[in-house]
């Protein structure tokens, strides 16, 4: 086996080892105390293997990939110390809390990205207030000056240049 990075991957990885366990403990429990014991000592082996080799993507998945390493452990543990009856249920319980994990990541991982993408919008919405703001300012400015003087009906002119520009930006920056 190589590297096992990130948590996606460990948990396909770790759900293959479990049914692979199951299958060959299931097939060798017929075929004597010692087909039964060298199965077991394989998936033990592999389970084994598979926490030395996993890693996270990111810091993120750190804790994730730990139960991942403890799932193993376990199914290890259980692998190990029951009797060949036992084992085939064993492993089934363990897949099913792998599952478990599975939904409680994909569900956190949502929550974060929610979460991160509102903290990002602030900056956002405090910009389009300032932005709001000052087009409201330079409206009451163009307000207060004259039609019936030249220099400001310029003013005026460029004013609403300001405003078109400004009102173009803070509609392009909504659609963030």
């Amino acid at each position: 086996m190589k590297d096992i990075i990130g948590f996606e991957a460990g948990k396909k990885e770790l759900k293959r080892l479990l049914e692979e366990a199951k299958q060959k403990t299931r097939a060798a429990r017929d075929e004597g105390p010692d087909t039964m014991q060298a199965a077991v000592d394989i998936a033990t082996d592999k389970l084994v293997e598979f926490t030395n080799l996993t890693e996270p993507k990111d810091e993120s998945e750190r804790e994730a990939i730990r139960e991942l390493d403890r799932m193993a452990d376990q199914a290890r543990e259980d692998i190990s110390a029951a009797e060949s009856s036992e084992i085939i249920t064993r492993i089934q319980n363990r897949t099913s809390q792998l599952n478990q994990l599975a939904k409680s990541v994909k569900q956190q991982t949502a929550d974060n990205k929610r979460k991160a993408k509102n903290l990002r919008l602030i900056p956002v919405r405090n910009a389009i207030g300032a932005v709001t703001d000052t087009v409201e300012a330079f409206k009451a400015a163009k307000n207060m000056l004259s039609d019936e003087d030249s220099d400001e009906v310029a003013v005026k002119t460029k004013i609403e240049s300001v405003v078109r520009a400004i009102t173009a930006l803070e509609n392009k920056v909504r659609e963030l």
